[in-house]
């Protein structure tokens, strides 16, 4: 026999076992000598860890652990598979996480080469809750049974639903009966019964409990029968916004014996931001019942507390209880408006300052003393007033001081009750006394860039035209709001203003589309010392605008229709600068009778004009053009004859000169256009001047009349006129004086 090797050297690497195993192995191998071999470790045994477990509720998990021995008793290491026998019951993760799905008994398993282990998993759902989910807090009359029944919800420790889960029921003393008495939960954790009141009134209860479990009290209101709810307190009450009344408003609940009722439910709601600090209040044993502070909401004004109760025929229900919100501290002092102006020295800004008092939530405080103080040599009147129930404040007139260029200020102030002080400033500049007219732009949405620049260069002509300053006057709001209203005129007027000197309204607004009427100008209130206007009003017909500023016409047509309001042919008649006066179904000559108009006239070779030596007016056409313009055929392209020529139309030093004859107390003559009358029209011969009498009389009834009308004249006589129809306004003037007070009416048949 061969010697031994060491047994390292012939045995293979085995795993690490224990010296006493190690010694056994070597006196095996040296017993069988050469021939024997060591068998393998196996897996031969799993031990699952625990060998049972119970689950209480869906959901909950638990972890088991396998332990594999080999055939000489060792731990072998090698990965099992878990599986469960009643997957329905529970599931189990590869590592052993075996989780609750339904009630239930099964066995989880774990499995290597063939080997297995086991171990028991039982899921029995205990309940651990019981919630009222249904019929709690009913009210009904004792003894009879609740519309709904009384539903308990029976959940485990994961909150899922136990079913078959057996609820009693259990009333207490005198609190009637529960069928049945011990219901069973359905799939979905509910147990039902129905609850029959006991006799007494009040609150009764049931307990409902699981055996060795969980337990809820349902609660009702066994009541008598309101008939009548009342106000006992708190009405008629006022206090200042956001603030709570003083009572809180109480009522009180009877039967139809007029028996006080308890346990009354009255609910309670209010309005506008108003609160109550409880919407549910039930009676109490003298059957009252009030919401506690009830807090008024930031705005002033009325509001209204509601209480009801539930029921049919009960008298006074729903009751309303009323209280008033008045405007809280003095918080604020704002500029509505006046700031900012200009005005002609020693001369009232146009608009009067004007404040509002407000509390802390912006509601108008009024009653409130507001002072006025104003800089330098200017002066307010008057110097201290009270803001009105709107809480505005006004002066009637902040006139400035003589120094041109000086912004002067004028401050607004309230001294609140704790003494401190707030105030708002105005400014205004004093500028050079000059005419000056002021455009309000009714309809300014409407205006294109280029058509409000053609008012302004209208405006800013007769500014220059006209050099000498007028007195200023106050014009009062409602006459204002009369010379709108009786045209048409949609536009707010704040209040009273000063106007120096000239103030125009103007709107843009449909009519009648493309040609017909363009539009309608001319003075409403004019002043009673000298009969100059100090209102008027322009309006056009927004279908004729575009086409106008396309023909070149509409800066001429403006400027025709503005001298309109500054008194061009509508003051004539009332100041008897008229000789014959056109009037309906008559014949006229009609002249300007004023000596400025009537020199410039005879410098345009108006001296060759042999029908008179006054200036001729028309005399065709009818009311609206006839006595307020030059005669078509004598002046024919001057802007001021009814009709504008397509071309050019001039103004003439006669226009400019008509002005010193109404009365105005400077004209500056340069700023006329180059005009010489034309060839004389008034000897055309008989047939020619009957066509012209046709064409005019064809004006007057509307047939071309318009901003893009045809010519009127006939061939032969004045080609290319646009006639823009009747727009002199033949409406009443208000004379006033300077502090705005009507002195007396103009009706149309007197100018």
């Amino acid at each position: 026999m061969r010697s031994l090797r060491p047994l390292s050297a012939k045995l293979p690497r085995l795993p690490s076992i224990s010296r006493g195993r190690a010694a056994i192995l070597g006196l095996t191998v040296l017993a069988a000598g050469c021939a024997t071999e060591p068998e393998p470790p196996r897996a031969v045994s799993i031990a699952v860890s625990p060998g049972a477990a119970t689950l209480t509720f869906l959901g909950q998990s638990a972890g088991f652990t396998a332990t594999v021995t080999d055939q000489y008793g060792a731990a072998f290491a090698g990965t099992v598979t878990w599986t469960s026998d009643a997957p329905a019951v529970f599931s189990v993760s590869s590592a052993g996480l075996v989780t609750a799905v339904a009630n239930g008994t099964g066995t989880v398993r774990a499995t290597l080469g063939g080997v297995n282990g086991i171990a028991t998993v039982t899921v029995s759902q205990t309940a651990t809750t019981l919630e009222r989910v249904g019929g709690d807090a009913q009210r009904g009359n004792p003894g009879t049974p609740l519309s709904e029944p009384l539903v308990a919800l029976v959940l485990d420790g994961g909150d899922n639903p136990v079913a078959g889960a057996a609820v009693s029921f259990t009333p207490a003393a005198g609190s009637g009966i529960v069928t049945p008495a011990t219901a069973p939960t359905d799939m979905a954790g509910a147990a039902r019964v129905l609850w029959t009141l006991g006799d007494a009134v009040g609150v009764q209860s049931v307990v409902a409990s699981v055996a060795e479990g969980p337990n809820a009290v349902f609660t009702a209101n066994a009541l008598g029968t309101p008939a009548e709810i009342a106000v006992v307190a708190g009405a008629g009450q006022e206090t200042a916004v956001a603030t709570a009344v003083t009572v809180p408003p109480e009522v009180l609940v009877t039967d139809a014996g007029g028996a006080p009722l308890s346990g009354i439910p009255v609910i309670f709601t209010t309005e506008r931001g108003a609160t109550v600090a409880n919407s549910e209040v039930h009676t109490d044993t003298q059957g009252r019942a009030d919401p506690g502070a009830w807090t008024l909401g930031t705005s002033t004004g009325v509001y209204r507390l509601t209480a009801s109760v539930e029921g049919d025929g009960i008298e006074g229900n729903p009751l309303h209880i009323e209280a008033v919100a008045l405007s809280g501290p003095v918080a604020g002092l704002v500029a509505v408006e006046g700031d900012g102006q200009q005005a002609e020295i020693a001369i009232p800004v146009r608009i009067a300052p004007r404040v509002k008092v407000e509390d802390l939530y912006g509601n108008p405080a009024a009653g409130v003393r507001v002072a006025f103080a104003a800089t330098g040599d200017s002066e307010v009147i008057p110097a201290e007033t009270r803001t009105d129930s709107a809480g505005f404040a006004a002066v009637d007139r902040w006139t400035l001081g003589i120094t041109v260029g000086t912004t002067y200020s004028l401050t607004a102030s309230v001294t609140t009750a704790d003494r401190t002080t707030a105030t708002v400033t105005f400014t205004a500049e004093a500028t050079p006394s000059v005419y000056d007219i002021e455009i309000v732009h009714v309809s300014s949405s409407v205006l294109t860039d280029s058509q409000r620049e053609a008012f302004e260069k209208a405006e800013e002509f007769w500014e220059r035209a006209i050099t000498g300053n007028l007195r200023w006057t106050t014009m009062r709001r409602p006459d204002l709001e009369e010379c709108l209203a009786r045209n048409d005129i949609a536009e707010d007027v704040p209040g009273d203003r000063v106007v120096d000197d000239l103030l125009i309204y103007v709107q843009i607004k449909e009519i009648d589309g493309p040609a017909g009427v363009f539009g309608g100008a001319g003075p409403c209130q004019i002043r009673v010392n000298n009969s100059l206007p100090a209102v008027g009003v322009m309006y056009f017909d927004l279908g004729d605008m575009a086409r106008l500023e396309t023909n070149g016409h509409l800066e001429g047509t403006i400027l025709h229709e503005m001298a309109h309001v500054i008194g061009f042919g509508t003051l004539w008649a009332h100041l008897g600068l008229l000789q014959d006066p056109a009037r309906l179904g008559g014949s006229a000559n009609t002249h300007f009778t004023g000596e400025a108009a009537i020199a410039a006239f005879d410098k345009i070779r108006g001296d060759k004009y042999t029908d008179s030596d006054l200036v001729p007016v028309q005399n065709l056409g009818g009311e609206g053009v006839w006595n307020g313009h030059w005669r078509e055929l004598v002046f024919r392209s001057e802007l001021m004859t009814p009709f504008l020529d397509r071309g050019l139309n001039p103004l003439s030093a006669v226009s400019i000169a008509s002005l010193v004859d109404i009365g105005y107390p400077g004209v500056d003559y340069s700023v006329a256009d180059e005009y010489a009358l034309p060839p004389p029209l008034y000897a055309a011969v008989a047939e020619g001047a009957k066509a012209v009498t046709e064409g005019a009389r064809a004006v007057t009834e509307g047939a071309e009349a318009g901003a893009a009308g045809v010519e009127a004249a006939p061939e032969g006589a004045h080609r290319d006129a646009i006639g823009p129809g009747k727009e002199i306004l033949m409406m009443p003037l208000a004379v006033v004086d300077r502090d705005g007070n009507v002195v007396r009416r103009l009706t149309p048949p007197e100018r």
